[in-house]
């Protein structure tokens, strides 16, 4: 049977078609950078944009403003690096190329096989020595730190539209490795992710005079349909209060700092010729906060596992009685769930699964949708079954609405 590589990576993490859906929304304005990403990238399932629907333009509005923040920010950091967490398919490597910074883009391996080619195409000779691209994940400490393997001096992390898909678990380790990370090269993180949904409610505010919570619970809805979650479990970058979105990040040993928008973003180029509702939309962004996050000097070990006792990924098929049993250890992310998948789908014969969870140290948002997939395909989901899973694993899987023996 063959296998096709993108479809596999496509039915793994199906989060990544948001970020499309972003650049697409983007293009609206007319950035000449923005345009020419989008017209090189694969416009599966994208839709046209109907901008007089005020969501629409809301949504538009407020994803540009946090774009032309993310470039203010990589123009003001005295790093050298700055790492692009998610880099999405946004062109944020020419920003920062033409600022002859070094650029790695961090994303799913959908997104950054696709979007590295696309930049190089509109990147000179001389910029393509500032620009990698990464695929990633954001749980998986080796993966980044592999990465960033020939990186020397300070680090500005840049996150936005991000921790707001992830539950406790992978929240967690995501700060636990960001901390790493900034303990070990220096710099800082910034993250619009403490108010990125209020963002949006409040600029549908400003045009419209409309109810804040309608678009709220709107970009509640389609996150949830994207990213096959719900607000329950700790996501607390989608539910929770701001001052909880800063406890947590204290908890997991940060220090946090908050400016208001208007501090670096002084100008909306989609609105210049619209100057009294951008001066409008400007003071009320003054209520909206972006985070610098800086990791406090403390242990680390109370942030995050003790990676290096970590097997590699590894697992076994055996087929026998129509019982496919499966042996996994190790780490099951978006790196290593790709490969469940792929040998799951060569695998014929069978009316059950059973999962040995003996060695399995990590199951993310990606495995636990590998196992989704899993479980689907067979006609009673009650036989798929899995076993011996340690306490943390277990845990994660008890709170996504997995039975286990």
């Amino acid at each position: 049977m063959s296998i096709n590589h993108d479809e596999i990576l496509k039915k793994v993490n199906p989060i990544y078609f948001s970020a499309k859906g972003c650049l697409g929304l983007l293009a609206e304005t007319g950035d000449v950078d923005i345009k020419n990403f989008y017209g090189s990238i694969d416009k599966e399932r994208l839709i046209s944009f109907d901008m007089s629907d005020p969501v629409t333009e809301s949504r538009v509005i407020s994803l540009e403003a946090r774009y032309h923040m993310w470039n203010a920010i990589a123009k003001d950091t005295d790093c050298q690096t700055i790492v692009d967490l998610p880099c999405g398919y946004l062109p944020h490597s020419l920003i920062a190329a033409r600022l002859n910074k070094n650029y790695y883009g961090f994303d799913l391996p959908i997104v950054t096989e696709e979007i590295a080619p696309v930049a190089a195409k509109y990147l000179n000779d001389a910029e393509k020595n500032f620009v990698q691209y990464h695929g990633i994940d954001a749980t998986n400490y080796e993966s980044m730190r592999n990465a960033l393997k020939d990186v020397r001096g300070k680090i500005c992390i840049i996150t936005d539209g991000f921790l707001g898909y992830f539950k406790f678990h992978d929240l967690k380790a995501i700060c636990a490795n960001v901390h790493r990370l900034l303990r070990e090269f220096g710099g800082c993180w910034y993250t619009s992710d403490s108010q990125f949904t209020d963002l949006m409610a409040l600029t549908y505010v400003v045009l419209t005079g409309g109810d804040r919570d309608y678009i709220l619970n709107l970009n509640d809805s389609g996150r949830n349909k994207i990213a096959h979650t719900d607000s329950s479990n700790g996501a607390i970058f989608m539910e929770g209060t701001l001052e909880e979105r800063r406890s947590f990040l204290k908890e997991c040993g940060f220090s946090v700092e908050s400016f208001r928008y208007p501090e670096k973003l002084k100008f909306i180029p989609s609105l210049k010729d619209k100057p009294d509702l951008m001066e409008k939309m400007l003071a009320a962004y003054q209520e909206m906060e972006e985070w610098l996050i800086t990791a406090d000097d403390t242990d680390a070990e109370n942030f995050q596992a003790n990676l290096d006792a970590e097997k590699p990924f590894a697992q076994e098929f055996s087929l026998s009685d129509n019982v496919l049993s499966i042996n996994l250890r190790g780490r099951l992310d978006t790196i290593t769930a790709p490969k469940l998948l792929e040998k799951y789908e060569e695998q014929s014969g069978f009316t059950e699964i059973h999962i040995d969870a003996t060695e399995l140290s990590y199951i993310s948002y990606a495995g636990l949708h590998t196992f989704e997939i899993m479980q689907e395909s067979l006609k009673d989901a009650n036989l798929f079954k899995i076993s011996n899973a340690n306490d943390e694993v277990k845990k994660i899987l008890k709170e996504n609405g997995y039975k286990f023996n």
